[in-house]
């Protein structure tokens, strides 16, 4: 692992888990960037985590190589955007349309790469508010292709799936199990699936996917109810280039930015109920909320599932959140937990999952 992708580990945690990067890191960063041995992007999101946790004496030798502060991340963006990541070093929230600015930037291919990583990862550790997660998702809808812009045809209810990108290390995943119980319930069922942008690089839902052979729509219009066994198929390649493209930038971030939240809760086929996962404690609650302001009539969130996906624990309550929208138009929300059965007494953790045995 490259110097500064260590750093961006260690400082670029959150408000609990950042730490001080040692001697010996530090002049071994300093070096790499007076060599100009670091991508923009790499290095935007590196003092973005820095500054975030505070320089220690140690680290103040590293500000030599921003002499003009936050600016000089900044340069080649467009100078209204490079104003609203100003704001956020100078701890400003971002209002929705700033936020939907912001993102119109990041999926776009204009210059200005070091303002990419500096927004998103200073976004990622210091948390995002609703209204930023709101601005940026209208962002990411915009970069559909045509073909996910059309209208779905009428006909069954359509209920999406979305699981973490990134798969799983030490589980396997049932999903395609979840959505066949769904169809055989009279709905049209699609799950989101993308290519693995990281941190974990296990069996991931497209994998699944790709060796169930399964249906993959190419538009909207294919959305019939002739809803084949494991449901439906969006390949984010497909879906927007826009957003594939972040796999290769979040793959240099190393941690996971926005994008891990709220590529899950794109919605190109305008469904009805939105059913994913949260593992950590906060994010049950902001994903329920993301989906009611992304128009959602109802979603199911799985909270405490196994690896955060939608599998439930053998050992352990699993805790299902859900919201409704009334006819009133406001959301009624609940809580479910869920015991596992007593007769089990040990939980299978796997290391390095058999894809062909999941499959099976």
């Amino acid at each position: 692992m490259k110097a500064i992708e260590t750093g961006i580990k260690t400082v670029g945690v959150g408000k609990r888990g950042s730490k001080p990067l040692s001697a010996e890191l530090t002049q071994t960063i300093l070096a790499d960037l007076g060599q100009n041995a670091v991508s923009d992007l790499q290095k935007g999101a590196f003092f973005a985590g820095l500054l975030m946790k505070g320089v220690t004496e140690n680290e103040k030798v590293l500000l030599k190589a921003i002499p003009n502060g936050v600016s000089d991340l900044l340069a080649g963006a467009p100078e209204d955007v490079q104003k609203l990541c100003l704001a956020l070093a100078d701890g400003q929230q971002l209002e929705t349309a700033q936020a939907y600015r912001l993102g119109q930037f990041l999926f776009s291919e204009q210059p200005g790469d070091g303002a990419r990583g500096f927004a998103a990862n200073l976004l990622r550790v210091r948390y995002e508010t609703p209204d930023e997660y709101a601005g940026l998702l209208n962002a990411m809808e915009e970069t559909f292709t045509p073909a996910f812009r059309s209208r779905v045809p009428d006909g069954l209810p359509l209920l999406q799936f979305a699981e973490p990108f990134d798969g799983v290390d030490h589980s396997y995943l049932n999903t395609p199990l979840v959505a066949e119980y769904f169809r055989q319930r009279h709905f049209r069922t699609v799950s989101l699936v993308g290519r693995n942008s990281g941190p974990k690089f296990g069996n991931n839902l497209l994998d699944i996917a790709e060796g169930l052979s399964g249906s993959f729509l190419k538009e909207n219009k294919d959305c019939t109810d002739k809803v084949p066994k494991f449901g439906y198929y969006i390949d984010q390649r497909d879906l927007s280039p826009a957003l594939d493209r972040w796999v290769d930038y979040r793959r240099a971030l190393i941690k996971r930015p926005f994008l891990a939240t709220l590529e899950r809760f794109v919605n190109p086929m305008q469904a009805s109920i939105c059913v994913a996962s949260a593992f950590h404690l906060p994010y049950g609650e902001k994903m329920l909320g993301i989906c009611e302001r992304a128009g959602f009539s109802a979603a199911i969130i799985v909270r405490n599932g196994l690896e955060g996906t939608l599998a439930f624990p053998l050992l352990r309550e699993t805790k299902v959140l859900a919201t409704v929208k009334t006819k009133e138009g406001s959301y009624l929300r609940r809580e479910f937990l869920f015991q596992p059965p007593q007769k089990f007494s040990v939980e299978e953790k796997l290391t390095d999952p058999s894809l062909a045995e999941n499959l099976r």
